[in-house]
């Protein structure tokens, strides 16, 4: 198991409540040039199986797609719908990046897909929608 940190990430600390408790499980990351979140997965994570949680992975996609739109549409944003396909097993050592498109933005609702990967392997896809609020002070991160 590999503890190095891909070129390009940085550390994240997200400034959701929620989030940071996710944090003390293992530090989070993020690159900028592409909006894409990180994070290793080590054996805090993991259920009574050995794999990751699952509630774990959807709480990476969810937190993935609220900070991706709010930094690139500028807008503060609520999750309305989310549906979440666990399409294989995340391992303790296991570098899992979520990448995350936006497929229309309207006036009240975005809606997107966030995908976690393993080295290019999908490991689970999440389809989204989200409500546009106004936006609150400090702005929304995920």
């Amino acid at each position: 198991m590999t503890d190095s940190i891909p070129e390009g990430f940085a550390l994240w600390r997200p400034s959701s409540r929620f989030m940071t408790h996710l944090a003390d499980l293992g530090t989070l990351y993020r690159r900028d040039a592409d909006s894409v979140l990180a994070l290793r997965v080590n054996e805090a994570h993991t259920n009574m199986h050995g794999m990751a949680h699952g509630g774990l992975l959807a709480t990476l996609a969810d937190s993935a797609l609220g900070h991706t739109i709010a930094q690139q549409l500028q807008v503060s944003v609520v999750t309305v719908q989310m549906s979440v396909e666990y399409l294989n097993a995340v391992k303790p050592g296991d570098w899992l990046q979520a990448h995350v498109h936006i497929d229309k933005q309207g006036r009240r609702l975005i809606y997107a897909n966030c995908l976690l990967q393993v080295e290019g392997r999908v490991m689970l896809k999440a389809n989204a929608v989200f409500a546009v609020r106004p936006a609150p002070t400090p702005a929304s991160d995920g």
